[in-house]
């Protein structure tokens, strides 16, 4: 499986050196506050977790699948081995988030437990995005799950504006959670990622059927 995840790695060496580069470049506009912590990270998150998908469209081209289909470590291992690259992206992404979270912090005094909890929203929303597109790569092929990933980042943004929009959404909520301990808030927040992992490996079960009953 270490052999997959290298190979993934490689794969997209330079995909990652190019977002490396971006992201370097975002964080000197945190610096410069011309940006929105909040949306820098964000972006960040989900820019990271489509690198699955364009793996999978890189398999698609080589026929990767038939061959790695066909190895010893079984198809359950193969579908873990880009499970784990997406684990392993998720935590690079979650810790230069941490790192961003304190240098800014430092540099600029900006409210701490806020930014915290951008960053589990944040985290959440980077694993739920591989959770759902996964096993429609699995079922359906890059190219035909491709629609899907601006489904899901554009639909829930579109209807949660036109929502606040016709005030059918109070936001007005969540300023209940100023009256709580900032220890409380981030702590509760520190859940969603848990939960986004549960999902993921929710994901991979389901992934691991499909794979199962697929002819390659």
């Amino acid at each position: 499986m270490t052999g997959l995840i290298m190979k993934d790695s490689l794969v997209m060496r330079k995909t990652l050196k190019s977002y490396l580069l971006i992201m370097v470049l975002y964080a000197v506009l945190a610096c410069l506050d011309v940006l929105n912590f909040g949306f820098i990270i964000t972006f960040i998150q989900v820019m990271l977790m489509v690198l699955p998908i364009t793996a999978f469209a890189y398999d698609e081209q080589a026929k990767w699948d038939r061959y790695a289909m066909s190895l010893p470590l079984g198809r359950s291992r193969v579908v873990g081995a880009r499970y784990l690259f997406v684990l392993a992206l998720a935590l690079c992404t979650f810790s230069l988030g941490l790192f961003g979270t304190a240098f800014i912090h430092l540099l600029q005094q900006e409210n701490l437990m806020e930014m915290l909890l951008t960053l589990m929203v944040s985290a959440t929303i980077g694993l739920l995005i591989p959770a759902i597109l996964l096993p429609l790569c699995y079922k359906l092929g890059a190219e035909r799950a491709r629609p899907y990933l601006y489904a899901i980042i554009f639909i829930p943004t579109i209807a949660i504006v036109l929502l606040a929009k016709a005030e059918l959404l109070d936001f007005s909520a969540l300023n209940r959670f100023e009256t709580l301990p900032p220890s409380v808030v981030v702590g509760g927040a520190a859940l969603l990622p848990l939960a986004g992992l549960v999902l993921l490996f929710v994901s991979y079960l389901i992934s691991c059927r499909v794979v199962a009953g697929k002819e390659y």
